[in-house]
Formats: C-alpha cells, structure tokens, sequence
C-alpha cells in the first residue's frame, strides 16, 4: 500500500489497528526527507511518526535504493535502544514488513534540527559535545550487538547504494583522475568493518531538545563498517555551514567540541572529509544553499587536495582550522 495521500495514511491506521475508525486523527506530511515519506500523526494526545521508504530518492539525478533499507533502520534503532542507556533516539512502535513501514514516538520537546539553528545564526556548543558523545555510544556500545545482529549489519548494500554509488562512484565519473585516491578510500569504507556505523550522522537529522542536547534520526544507511564515515560526515556538513554563512570562528569551535567529546577512534580522516565535501559539490545530492560558483570552486580546490594528500597531514584540527578561515566570502 502506497501511503502518498492523509487519506491513505488514515485508512493504513484503521487497516494495521492502530487506531480505531472512529477516532480523530489528524495527519500531517513532514516534509525535508528525500528517500521516504514521512507523516506525523496525532490522536488526542498521542503523537507519533510514521515512515514508509521511497525506490526512487526525491532529487534531481536517478538514485534508487532497495525500500527493504528502512527495515535496517528500525532494526538498528531497536538494538541501539537496547544497548545504549539513556539513547537519544526514538522507540519503534509498529512495524510492517510487507509494506515497507515503521512507526516510532515523535520527538516533542525538539521542534527544530541542529541544521536549521546553524542556519539562523544559533552556534550552541552543547549540540556539538551531545552528538559527538551520542555517536561515540553508537560506535562503541555497538559491540555488544549479538553476532546474527552483526552478521545482518555487515551487509553494506544500503550504504553502497545511497553512498558508495551517489558519492564515490559518481564523483570518479567527474573527476577519472582521482580515481585511485578515491577506490582506496572505498576500500577502507567497505573492508575495515570495526563498528555500526549510522552512514548520515548530518545536522539535518539531529532534532534540538532543551540545553542543546540532540536525539538523532534516520538510521537507514547504518552498517558494519569504518567509523571514520560518520565523523567526516558530520564535520563535512559542518565546515559548509561554516564557509556559506562566513561564521568560520563559531563553526570552528562547534568542531573542536566534537573532536574534543568523540570518545572513538578514527583514521585518515581527512581524505574521507575532503571526499565528502566534494561530494556535496557534485555528487547526486549536492547541498542546496551553496550556489555561489566561485565559493563552489574553492571548497572544490580544497577537497580534492584533501583527497589526494590528507593522509599526510598529522593536525587534523589545525588543518581545518586553516581551511576553514582560507575562504571568505
């Protein structure tokens, strides 16, 4: 059942028992999200959030995944819920295999993304500490996860679809000369399988509770794999932030908090944060508030040079820290 309509959404309710025909259902569609359908339902005073996933993602370039992937994602949250005291995640509720659907609690007391204050000027460090000190119980607390959990994680064909091909890949098609540099960094995210790892730690899906304290989303793409995703990740939609608002300082200190709270272990994290970078320039979901070609052609100077020669550099922070301030617009 496709559930594109409130009134589909309702009669999915009534069909799956979780509430009754004649109850007062309010249903609204919460937009943002490319690979799902997400909508918001409210009964008295109950509220929760229900997700079906999309073959096709909603962007411009043809990206397809397999919609099994959102079975992954609440799978991942269950056993992060189990594993992780005090998570900051949502609980599942209901899931539905043939449908391709889950329902979880909705957030109540953080009604903005960590991504949407960056943008309207708010720098709280707490968010930065919280998500990083969230992400370190991810990565570390993910080896209790018992082994046919762990086994069914280490298939990587939802990150590989929704990250490997619409990054990596798509990028060598642009870029055929760095080709080398970037199947080795492939290779590392593929065969250096150490952790769970959440494969869309952004700002975008990290809802702000009271104090700064984050409760992370979306855990389609999670895996067995190398750590070093999340954080460059992250810190790549960071620096973006930090270059197209000229809020270099602020960001940077957002940064450091995170470096200083990740309680993990990473390496080579600069060719993998010059890789992201490039990839939200011209991989198949560039970001959508950077459209200023010369500042594209500055972070793409900068990324590819990370990519070719990050390896080498010891200070990470410094190194950023140098990029960061280099552009100014």
């Amino acid at each position: 059942m496709e559930l594109d309509s409130f009134e589909k959404v309702k009669q999915y309710l009534i069909i799956e028992g979780l509430v009754h025909f004649d109850d007062e259902v309010q249903v609204v569609h919460l937009p943002g999200g490319v690979s799902c359908r997400v909508w918001k339902i409210i009964r008295n005073t109950d509220q929760w959030v229900l997700k079906q996933a999309l073959p096709k993602l909603d962007v411009e370039a043809d990206w397809f995944s397999d919609v099994e992937r959102i079975h992954r994602e609440h799978e991942v949250m269950q056993q992060i819920d189990l594993l992780v005291p005090d998570s900051k995640i949502p609980k599942v509720l209901h899931v539905d295999y043939r449908n391709h659907v889950y329902m979880m609690t909705f957030v109540r007391d953080a009604s903005e993304t960590w991504k949407s204050q960056m943008m309207r000027g708010v720098f709280n460090p707490e968010s930065a500490k919280s998500s990083a000190k969230l992400l370190s119980q991810i990565h570390v607390f993910s080896h209790k996860i018992d082994e046919k959990h762990q086994s069914e994680f280490k298939d990587q064909s939802y990150f590989i679809q929704l990250r490997i091909e619409a990054f990596h890949s798509f990028l060598i098609q642009q870029y055929p000369d760095l080709q080398i540099d970037i199947n080795k960094l492939i290779d590392e995210l593929t065969l250096e399988k150490t952790c769970l790892v959440h494969g869309d730690f952004s700002p975008k899906n990290m809802l702000v509770q009271e104090k700064g304290q984050i409760v992370l989303l979306d855990f389609e793409v999670a895996h067995w794999g190398n750590p070093v995703f999340d954080v460059a990740y992250c810190l790549g939609h960071l620096m973006l932030k930090g270059w197209h608002l000229n809020k270099h300082e602020e960001i940077f200190l957002l940064i450091i908090t995170f470096l200083d709270n990740y309680e993990y272990r990473v390496q080579n994290l600069i060719p993998h944060l010059g890789l992201m970078l490039l990839a939200r320039m011209d991989g198949k979901s560039p970001v959508n508030y950077i459209q200023d070609s010369k500042l594209k052609d500055q972070i793409r100077a900068i990324a590819i040079d990370w990519i070719r020669n990050g390896t080498e550099m010891a200070d990470v922070a410094e190194e950023i820290r140098v990029k960061l301030t280099l552009i100014n617009k």
